[in-house]
């Protein structure tokens, strides 16, 4: 996916309404609503709620929730564990960031998928790939001919 596609996507999936009730929330994720309504007092995550309606929860929320869940069943306390979420997803989306930037498709290197880079030098002679095989990930500079 370019750039452009990209933020097509995320422009679609800002107006698409995909709000989740907090039973909903629960059920995916085993923390109960009593839970889920003492982490939104304490401020650790939130929802929408119109007047005279219930809590509804972004899809956003519900993986923050998922990630908070699973750290604390590693033994971290809520707090810890709120804190190992934001850094986990500020990882993340340095991650899509730079892979939104960088990505200029997919190929093959030596017989193996390969994602394109692009250039990394000036001159536009030498391409970066990350070359995918027997379970990991290499990185290969080519130089263009």
């Amino acid at each position: 996916m370019n750039t452009e596609e990209h933020n097509a996507f995320a422009t679609f999936t800002k107006k698409v309404n995909w709000h989740l009730g907090i039973g909903d929330v629960s059920a995916a994720t085993g923390v109960s609503q009593s839970q889920l309504r003492y982490w939104e007092q304490k401020g650790y995550i939130s929802s929408e709620k119109e007047k005279g309606q219930n809590r509804k929860y972004s899809y956003d929320t519900l993986i923050k929730v998922f990630m908070i869940s699973n750290f604390m069943k590693e033994g971290f306390t809520l707090a810890a564990a709120v804190s190992r979420a934001a850094e986990h997803r500020e990882t993340m989306e340095l991650l899509r960031q730079s892979m939104v930037d960088r990505f200029q498709g997919i190929t093959t290197v030596d017989g193996f998928p390969a994602i394109n880079l692009g250039y990394v030098d000036a001159e536009k002679t030498k391409v970066l790939y990350l070359v995918v095989k027997d379970g990991h990930t290499d990185i290969k500079m080519i130089q263009n001919k």
